[in-house]
């Protein structure tokens, strides 16, 4: 990459964005502060100077510029910070400080992020360099010197103003009425002193205070931006749902009408072809006792195998057969298609789900014999408003899916049922594959699926989303890669 060179590059004042002066007002007094705040206005007249059209600079150049913008920020801010440390500054206005060097620091990365992805970055550029121009002046002119003037004041050993007086009063020895005179002045002035010394320290713990309470309610905040953003989610989640439902409601029936045909017409078919077979078959035992010449029986076998009639005549049964086998296939796709749209009717009835749970669970096992073992723990539970078939429907999905994740035979699922508030929570948990976050983001989604083809159409936990959402219900899904699978779906009591 190249680099811009600090001294190959010699800046006019040319525009309305003019170069940085660097004068004494700047200088803090510490060495190494004031020699990197002059390399700081060396990059932002260089800066300015690409802007101006003083510099053609390419846009490797550029980008070369930024990285050591952010190199700066990143260095300089660590020496700072030390020589505060070093020289006693206190250490709450030491962290105002850091923050204010953090700032900068995510100000300037935020700007070499946006340059590499502007079409149109001279706008971004000159946004910086006012940026940078004035953070020179506030920060340097503020924060830095109150740090020098504070650093110097602590490294000074000033003697007692109180016996600054006395030794002077012993020294001049004429006037003892102006010596008692003297002495109450600096009495005074160190009182006032102390006493504006706790007024100070009382503001510091004040700022602390109130920086506390700042960081709360910022906390608080972030908190309840943090929900917004997943109720955002949900709501985005649901109008999405609802969105793909209307379009498989319509993708379901335009699809249900023409298979129907084909599906009618298929055994038909096979009716037919059975019948022209069984013709064919009673032809070849007849015209075998016909009394045909040698040059008409091999123009018949030439016909048949113009045509491999015998390959046609075993092929065409299996041929059917999977025609058949694809179109049924097809006719379930348009059913889950239809009951994800229109889950039907509900009148929810007070149901206990204990024993819904229980009667799912012993055909399960059966099918999982020699696979994995299956873990139920019911506690008591209030009646709960629902549809049991739909629910019944849900845990199906859920174990089913469980039982596909894990590996035999140390497959381990586990179902609870539990009270929480005001309503029962029903937790399915494996110990299989498990799931990145990325599927987990997509799981509930119409057609997606992480099976092979043909093994599933993804709409099982499409459509146990849909059916919780209708319940007033929630499901929760938390996976993580090689250590197994937890599903809660939470549903309100019977009111």
């Amino acid at each position: 990459m190249n680099r811009l060179s600090l001294d190959s590059l010699k800046v006019e004042q040319t525009s309305a964005l003019p170069t940085f002066q660097w004068d004494a007002r700047y200088e803090t007094g510490i060495a190494l502060v004031d020699a990197q705040h002059q390399t700081l206005v060396a990059m932002l007249n260089m800066l300015i100077a690409v802007l101006t059209g003083e510099h053609a600079a390419s846009p490797d150049e550029i980008l070369a510029l930024l990285d050591e913008l952010d190199r700066y920020a990143r260095l300089h801010f660590a020496d700072e910070e030390r020589v505060m440390r070093e020289g006693g500054y206190a250490a709450h206005e030491c962290d105002k400080h850091a923050r204010q060097h953090a700032v900068f620091a995510e100000q300037i990365g935020n700007a070499r992020n946006e340059y590499l992805a502007a079409a149109h970055p001279i706008g971004l550029l000159e946004s910086l360099a006012r940026f940078v121009t004035s953070w020179l002046s506030f920060h340097i002119l503020g924060s830095d010197m109150q740090m020098a003037r504070q650093i110097r004041a602590a490294g000074e050993n000033s003697p007692d103003l109180a016996e600054v007086a006395r030794n002077r009063a012993n020294e001049a020895g004429r006037t003892e009425v102006l010596v008692d005179a003297m002495q109450q002045v600096y009495t005074l002035m160190a009182e006032r002193n102390a006493a504006l010394a706790a007024a100070r320290d009382e503001l510091a713990l004040l700022n602390a205070s109130l920086e506390q309470r700042v960081s709360e309610r910022t906390a608080d905040l972030q908190a309840a931006l943090d929900e917004l953003g997943r109720t955002r989610e949900q709501l985005l989640q649901s109008e999405k749902m609802s969105a793909i439902g209307r379009l498989a409601a319509g993708v379901a029936h335009e699809i249900n009408n023409p298979i129907g045909f084909v599906s009618s017409n298929l055994g038909t078919l096979r009716q037919y072809v059975e019948g022209l077979v069984s013709l064919v078959d009673k032809y070849d035992r007849i015209h075998a006792r016909l009394p045909l010449t040698e040059s008409g029986r091999a123009k018949l076998k030439a016909l048949k195998d113009a045509i491999d009639y015998d390959f046609l005549r075993d092929d065409i049964g299996s041929l059917l057969a999977e025609t058949g086998t694809g179109v049924a296939r097809v006719k379930r796709i348009v059913e889950d298609m239809r009951s994800f749209s229109d889950i039907g009717e509900f009148e929810p009835q007070p149901t206990d789900l204990n024993a819904l749970v229980e009667s799912l669970v012993p055909p399960l096992a059966n099918d999982l014999e020699g696979r994995a073992g299956i873990v139920c723990s019911c506690e008591p539970l209030p009646p709960v408003a629902c549809l049991p078939t739909q629910i019944a429907q849900v845990l199906t999905n859920l174990l089913s899916n469980a039982a596909q994740a894990v590996t035999p035979p140390d497959g381990q699922i586990e179902l609870k049922t539990r009270s929480v508030g005001e309503a029962v929570e029903i937790e399915v948990t494996d110990n299989g594959c498990g799931m990145s976050a990325d599927v987990v983001q997509h799981i509930f989604e119409p057609f997606y699926t992480t099976r092979p083809p043909g093994q599933g159409v993804g709409l099982g936990l499409s459509l146990s989303y849909e059916i919780i959402k209708r319940h007033r219900g929630q499901i929760d899904v938390t996976s993580e890669p090689g250590k197994g699978t937890r599903v809660a779906v939470r549903l309100p009591l019977l009111q």
